[in-house]
């Protein structure tokens, strides 16, 4: 226990754990004797998940408490930090927990683990780490084993995503991602960086070899030995704006040796602050600092040694001067009545300039035997109070400790009890045979409520025969009750026993009440056109009261329409010619009826025409399944026998009528398309008068036609369900995203294959409607990149209406979706095999012959090219194999004496052939009139060849 207070004491005096730790070597040592004074960023285990047992401490959330506590378990060897959470490491060895570099992981929140205990008792792990840099150059590897399993690997596509030395090594699993390996030859250093091993082996760092490149035509330096430089990070809080960072190497500086230092600024906050003194010395002197955190470095060069470190220094804000808390309690003061025994007391609006941690209440002054139960929360709920006065005191703390008090009055007053009031209601008078009755005793009233109820007979009427139910009720039924008076009594009781009654007396009287009389009026005759009347029963009468009156017809030839059926006066209209009868039935209030009949006859002195009325001109919007043009309101003084329904001229032709409307009085048509529509309805009556009336509708063209999209599943519409369906349209906004909505139009299915077609357009949030070219581009690259987004196959995408222009030389199909194109116009058949594919009229046919025409000519030119180079290379090849002869010589003919036109002069001329591969040799010959023969062994035109020679 005591190494654990040191240990906790020691890190908060001397900061974070997060960095360079040279001055633990003398003071933890007896803590963790096998703690290694460094924090290692950006590594892990050499051996990943397979370097031992890996416990997760989620209630650590510093390195300093991380590592505090696992010095204190036997079973930790590696305190791990990796995404703010704390990782206890119990090694297989010693050898395969060393600190492992991870490149991809060195981001903005790199994993840091610190060597804490060696697996072996008699094991250092500056031995160790010592031992690995001799036989690896450095403990940084390329650790690819069980990397992906942790933390994430470092993976690559191609070689250019690896750094120089680098190659990437694809997987054996994934084919196309690999991992970046150094190249043969190499190993990584310390830096993380590509090699050779033989410096790596020799210590030698890019800089110094760099260095050394230079300088290699002077001398040969020794090997550069690695420092161990350390700085502790440090915090201040402002006002305080110095701190001083001190580096500590490991050798320290010899006498005959000096090292130089050199600090840097890496990062700092914005808009900073901050004068850095001494900073080519062992301590810097940092001043004038802002709130923030600053990053530096610091690099140690001495005679062939060199090491580098880096501490954060965090400059917190001024700490805050406290304000004590207030406490406050609503209400302040309150009373309270019984019978409520409850109240709230609220504390929560008390206030504080940080928070308030907690909440005390306290009972101060309060009546004898209350004993509350208070529980320590902002709101205090009080029940069970008896009468008296409370006051109540809450404390308030806030996160200083620092506390302050208020008080809060509450008054329970106990309320006067006051008797109930009985009340039976008035008395009653009826009529035999009327022998029933309830009485109503429901207007009695308590301060607090009724809570029992008794009916009693009156002792005076106990030899009265009358039946009693529900006596414990506010209503008594009464029945079997005889002529005479009754009286009965009501007594009340409260939840206080207190008590009350009250009498009411029941009149029973023999039945002297007359039948009513009914009276309907005198009968009535009308003429057509007029079509109502009123039928008056207020001659009905009856001794004391009518309280019902009905009328009902009897008779005629239609259904007549009552304007109050159940009232002594009303109207009868939709008369038609005829006679009817009607009848009264009145009730009186002992239940006796009569009744009464009243005929009217309507006749018929002149027939009117009747007045066609085919419901006025309207304008409707596609789509709609059905236009309804509603001619009912055609009126007639007798009645409208036939209806007709003709088509104008003038009027769009499409459109179907339904089941024969054309001859009813409502017409209806179905597959509309936009356009005008004009009818014409003539009725006619029973003797042969008529009217007409024109009606026009306007059907305009569906505002979303362009933005409508068809999309086909490769489903049937008979297999297609409500769920289905709904899950498509939920998945369909999904894709789309932008807070699009579908609106589906129609849901069909296709004539031709049954599937079924979903008919929709988009729209976007402010009823903004997407494009149909838009939304179908956008859903086809979604199902290009994953065909099962929707789960249901899809066949085919595409707007409602073919919106394709045709390169603007032709038309679309709007069946097919293909372009018709225009004369001396075709399609582009690389766009359409090779392109996107869609329809076109690109082409023009002439272009197309004259292209096609070139390319013939181009490939007959080639084809005869490469004849003639293939005769020419076979002669060639034929004259080589020839054996060569002697060049023949010719000698000149002497001219025949006949001949004297020919003369040739008489000496004789050789003519000789230099190198020719042929014994035939060609002259040019004087066509002679006569034969060109040869005579006497010489030739016509003076020349014969002798052997090889030719004479003249």
């Amino acid at each position: 226990m005591f190494k654990i207070l040191y240990l906790e004491l020691y890190l908060l005096l001397f900061g974070n754990c997060i960095g360079d730790y040279s001055d633990w070597d003398t003071k933890w040592q007896i803590l963790c004797p096998g703690l290694y004074p460094r924090a290692f960023t950006s590594y892990t285990p050499h051996g990943n998940l397979s370097s031992g047992i890996y416990t997760m401490q989620p209630h650590l959330s510093s390195m300093k408490h991380c590592v505090a506590t696992c010095c204190t378990k036997t079973t930790c060897n590696v305190a791990l930090m990796h995404n703010g959470t704390c990782y206890h490491v119990q090694c297989e060895s010693s050898k395969i927990c060393m600190p492992l570099y991870r490149k991809d992981l060195a981001n903005e929140n790199p994993p840091s683990m610190i060597l804490v205990k060696p697996v072996e008792e008699d094991e250092m792990w500056s031995d160790l780490l010592d031992q690995m840099n001799d036989d690896t150059g450095g403990f940084l590897m390329d650790g690819t084993e069980g990397d992906h399993i942790l933390f994430g690997g470092s993976s690559c596509i191609t070689q250019t995503n690896c750094l120089e030395h680098e190659i990437c090594v694809k997987s054996e699993d994934k084919s196309d991602i690999g991992i970046c390996q150094c190249s043969t030859g190499f190993k990584r250093n310390m830096a993380g960086i590509c090699t050779l091993m033989e410096d790596i082996e020799l210590g030698v760092t890019p800089q110094m070899k760099t260095q050394s490149i230079k300088d290699s035509s002077t001398s040969v330096k020794p090997p550069i030995k690695r420092l161990l430089v350390s700085v502790v990070s440090k915090e201040v809080r402002l006002p305080e704006n110095e701190v001083t960072l001190s580096a500590y190497t490991v050798p320290a500086e010899q006498k005959n040796e000096h090292y130089n230092y050199a600090w840097s600024l890496l990062s700092q906050p914005d808009g900073h602050t901050g004068i850095m003194t001494n900073q080519n010395r062992m301590t810097v002197k940092l001043s004038n600092l802002s709130e923030g955190l600053y990053t530096f470095k610091v690099t140690v060069n001495g005679p062939n040694a060199y090491g580098e470190a880096y501490a954060n220094v965090s400059v917190l804000p001024p700490k805050r001067i406290n304000q004590p808390p207030i406490a406050i309690i609503s209400p302040a003061s309150q009373v309270v009545k019984l019978p409520n025994t409850g109240a709230v007391l609220d504390g929560s609006s008390s206030k504080d300039d940080d928070r308030i941690i907690s909440y005390r209440w306290e009972l101060q002054q309060g009546p004898i035997g209350y004993h509350p139960n208070l529980v320590d929360t902002p709101t205090l709920q009080l029940d069970n109070l008896i009468p008296g006065n409370y006051t109540f005191k809450l404390t308030v703390e806030d996160s200083n400790h620092i506390t302050n008090s208020t008080s809060a009055n509450i008054t329970v007053l106990k309320v006067t009890d006051y008797p109930p009031s009985a009340n039976a209601g008035q008395d009653i008078i009826i009529y035999l045979p009327q022998n029933t009755l309830t009485l109503n005793g429901n207007l009695s009233t308590d301060d607090h409520g009724i809570a029992n109820w008794e009916w009693t007979k009156s002792p005076s009427d106990q030899n009265k025969a009358v039946d009693m139910q529900n006596t414990r009720t506010p209503y008594l039924q009464l029945s079997n009750l005889e002529e005479g008076m009754y009286t009965f009594v009501l007594k009340v009781t409260d939840d206080s026993e207190q008590s009350s009654i009250a009498e009411i007396h029941v009149f029973v009287k023999p039945p002297t009440n007359k039948p009513p009389k009914a009276d309907a009026g005198e009968d009535i005759t009308i003429a057509l056109p007029e079509t109502k009347t009123v039928l008056d029963g207020r001659k009905s009468k009856d001794d004391i009261k009518i309280v019902s009156y009905h009328w009902e017809q009897m008779s005629g030839p239609n259904k007549a329409e009552f304007s109050a059926i159940n009232e002594s006066v009303t109207n009868i209209t939709k008369l038609t010619k005829g006679d009817y009868e009607f009848k009264l039935t009145v009730i009186d209030d002992n239940g006796n009826k009569d009744s009464d009949a009243v005929k009217v006859k309507v006749t018929q002195n002149k027939n009117a025409p009747p007045k066609a009325n085919a419901g006025g001109d309207q304008v409707v919007v596609a789509p709609i399944s059905a236009l309804i043009i509603n001619g009912s309101r055609s009126i007639d003084d007798l009645r409208i026998s036939e209806w007709i329904w003709t088509r104008d001229p003038s009027s769009l032709a499409i459109g179907t009528i339904v089941q024969n409307t054309d001859k009813s009085p409502i017409l209806m048509l179905t597959d509309i398309v936009p356009g005008r529509y004009v009818f014409r309805l003539k009725v006619m009556d029973d003797q042969g008068l008529n009217s007409e009336d024109t009606v026009s509708v306007i059907v305009k063209p569906d505002p979303q036609l362009l933005h409508l999209v068809e999309l086909t599943l490769n489903i049937g519409a008979n297999m297609l369900t409500v769920s289905q369906k709904n899950s498509l349209v939920l998945k369909l906004q999904m894709l789309l995203r932008d807070e699009a909505s579908i609106i589906v139009r129609n849901l069909r299915a296709e004539p031709h294959t049954g599937r079924a077609v979903l008919i929709f357009y988009v729209e976007k949030k402010g009823k903004v409607t997407m494009h149909g070219p838009e939304v179908v581009k956008r859903l086809k690259e979604k199902l290009r990149q994953d065909s099962g987004l929707l789960q249901l196959s899809v066949a085919n995408i595409d707007t409602a209406v073919c919106q394709n222009n045709c390169s603007g030389h032709g038309v679309c199909d709007q069946e097919t979706r293909l372009c018709m194109c225009e004369a001396f116009w075709m399609q582009n058949l690389i766009q359409k095999y090779f392109g996107n594919g869609d329809s076109n009229c690109d082409w023009s046919i002439l272009y197309v012959i004259i292209a096609l025409l070139s390319l013939v000519v181009c490939w007959v030119g080639l084809i005869w090219g490469l004849v003639c180079l293939c005769q020419r290379i076979c002669i060639g090849k034929r004259r080589s194999l020839r054996t060569k002869k002697k060049p023949p010589r010719y000698s000149l003919l002497q001219p025949e004496p006949e001949d004297e036109s020919n003369t040739f002069s008489t000496h004789k001329m050789v003519l000789s052939e230099s190198d020719t591969d042929s014994d035939d040799i060609l002259f040019e010959h004087r066509k002679a009139k006569n034969s060109s023969q040869v005579r006497n062994g010489k030739s016509r035109n003076g020349f014969i060849k002798v052997g090889s020679r030719v004479k003249t």
